[in-house]
């Protein structure tokens, strides 16, 4: 049986390195892209906080006419 030379084991080191960068590079990639998303739930979020609020006040001001009126 062969015994794997230096440059064959450097060779090999290099490509598991390389391969590794790659790895790296998306997870980094996916990272960006969840923070993003995140950003847009929150503004969603905020957003649907405020329709939510205008609708109460909608709803409230028949009563509150009638309270005034009074």
């Amino acid at each position: 049986m062969l015994q794997p030379s230096e440059v064959d084991i450097q060779i090999e080191v290099a490509v598991v390195k390389n391969r590794l960068d790659h790895i790296d590079e998306s997870i980094h990639g996916i990272r960006d892209q969840i923070e993003e998303v995140e950003q847009r739930v929150m503004r969603l979020e905020r957003t649907t906080y405020m329709l939510l609020g205008g609708l109460l006040i909608l709803q409230m001001i028949p009563m509150i006419q009638d309270f005034l009126s009074l």
